[in-house]
């Protein structure tokens, strides 16, 4: 995260941010990418096989479910989220 300065201007401070939240929005929709590709077959989800080779139970496809997307998907969200809040936090000072 971009550390506020009294030198920057605000124009530079909005780049910064913009660049930020740029990035940040650029490794959620990359990780999306990556469980398309890594966990899905013609956009649907499929989930790891069992280590056994028959088919999943409940547990292993929450299990599946949490591992494979949700926790990945959950770790880039909170990231992007809290840096657009920090810019957020930041223009509201710059506008008191």
């Amino acid at each position: 995260m971009t550390p506020r300065t009294e030198n920057n201007s605000s124009w530079e401070l909005d780049q910064l941010h913009r660049d930020e939240i740029t990035v940040a929005m650029n490794w959620v929709v990359r990780t999306c990418q990556e469980i398309v590709r890594d966990y899905s077959h013609k956009v649907f989800w499929v989930p790891a096989g069992t280590p056994t080779g028959t088919a999943p139970t409940t547990a292993h496809l929450i299990d599946s479910a949490r591992t494979d997307v949700l926790n990945k998907l959950q770790r880039q969200v909170s990231g992007a989220e809290a840096i657009i809040s920090y810019a957020e936090e930041e223009r509201a000072k710059r506008k008191r």
